[in-house]
């Protein structure tokens, strides 16, 4: 009797506008080297969960492991340069380009409202 595996496939489309924020930011200079840029961020226990572009950490294959989720580590430090937020963790830091619809945009204002990482 043969086995049966089931598999599943995850993608993640992005829209024209999170596309437009990811090409802006990755052309804008910044003061700090960028670990990733990311698309649909939201903040989950001070870290920030979401897609990742122009990450420097390489899959298995030695390929950028752009579209895959990432989970940053503990967020230590917020701030804004010109129109992106960026955060600081100990794996380095990461631009966010856009935060996903709906819980996004309020789990990042919570987390600085909480005034810890300012």
């Amino acid at each position: 009797m043969p086995e049966i595996i089931e598999l599943e496939f995850h993608s993640k489309w992005l829209s024209d506008f999170q596309l437009g924020r990811l090409v802006r930011a990755s052309l804008r200079k910044y003061t700090v080297p960028i670990a990733a840029f990311i698309s649909d961020a939201v903040i989950a226990e001070d870290t920030c969960l979401g897609v990742s572009f122009d990450h420097i950490e390489r899959d298995v294959a030695y390929r950028p492991a752009d579209g895959a989720i990432l989970r940053t580590g503990k967020i230590q430090r917020v701030w804004k340069e010109g129109r992106f937020w960026l955060l600081e963790t100990r794996q380095g830091n990461y631009v966010i380009g856009s935060f996903m619809r709906d819980v996004g945009r309020r789990s990042f204002l919570e987390l600085l409202q909480s005034g810890e990482h300012l």
